[in-house]
């Protein structure tokens, strides 16, 4: 199972709420963390708390001492449990299981009030609102595929299976220097595709390698919602071909080459087998004789 560390996001303190985000995956369980200042002279029975979502489906009710299943939705149903051998010191915190897609971008809050104790209904602590949960939930990309096409310097970068949409990034590692650099996202053609029954995504990313020598490619498939990227590096086999001389020029030296180092040596020969009286040049004429 993949595990991953939860984080919970303190957004907002104010008198009355404790505003949070949290982060799972499916499947996973997750607690909605709540504290409540209960007066010492409280019992349980003076409490009254319950959880809900933003369409006032309850996930938890708990009421004058007991647990109250019947009123908890069938969207939740069996899957909360609350922590009761902390709850008289104000630990009102659920945890629900089984997380699901549909759980996603869900709202929780949760409601308490305490009630002075000797049987009156009059409150300890007034009725209202104190914790706010907002549930994100992810199925991660197990894997990422990279083909590199050498021929026509094209890449391409495939995963799936996966939630929320991922973030893709292509990056490239220069040949001599070994400097990275990322590829503009308006260079790059991305398609992701969601499943009309499961919600998970499907996507490929396709990119043209031009522009400079490079050793190598890099593409990074990123979870924003679990902060997991995925990365597939591939090699680049003609990195150094692909930037030496043209064809056409190739064959034009190695045709001048053909033409010339024959040339040359038959020079080479012809000045070593000439004589060397015949290459002496000749005595001046002898100006004492008539």
């Amino acid at each position: 199972m993949f595990v991953v560390s939860v984080a919970y996001f303190l957004l907002l303190v104010s008198e009355a709420t404790v505003v949070l985000d949290v982060n799972t995956t499916v499947g996973e369980s997750m607690t909605f963390p709540c504290t409540l200042t209960i007066p010492a002279t409280a019992a349980l029975k003076n409490l009254r708390f319950y959880w809900q979502d933003k369409e006032n489906c309850v996930l938890y009710s708990f009421n004058e001492g007991r647990e109250m299943p019947n009123h908890v939705h069938k969207l939740y149903r069996g899957r909360v449990t609350a922590f009761s051998q902390e709850m008289i010191r104000g630990n009102v915190s659920v945890k629900l299981n089984n997380i699901t897609l549909q759980d996603n971008q869900k709202v929780f809050e949760a409601f308490a009030s305490v009630f002075e104790s000797g049987g009156t209904k009059r409150y300890t602590v007034p009725h209202g609102k104190i914790c706010q949960v907002t549930l994100h939930v992810a199925v991660p990309y197990k894997s990422v595929n990279l083909a590199v096409h050498e021929e026509s310097m094209t890449a391409d970068c495939t995963t799936k299976r996966g939630f929320p949409k991922p973030l893709v990034t292509w990056r490239f590692q220069h040949l001599y220097n070994k400097s990275q650099h990322l590829l503009d996202p308006r260079d790059v053609d991305t398609t992701a595709e969601q499943d009309p029954e499961d919600h998970l995504y499907r996507l490929k990313s396709t990119i043209e390698i031009s522009g400079g020598p490079y050793q190598s490619v890099t593409c990074l498939i990123h979870n924003p919602t679990l902060n997991v990227t995925l990365i597939a590096t591939h090699v680049l086999n003609n990195s150094e071909a692909e930037w030496s001389l043209p064809g056409w020029a190739g064959a034009l030296i190695a045709a001048a080459a053909a033409v010339l180092i024959p040339s040359c040596g038959l020079l080479a020969y012809h000045v070593y087998r000439t004589p060397r009286r015949a290459r002496q040049p000749s005595s001046s004429p002898d100006t004492g004789m008539l």
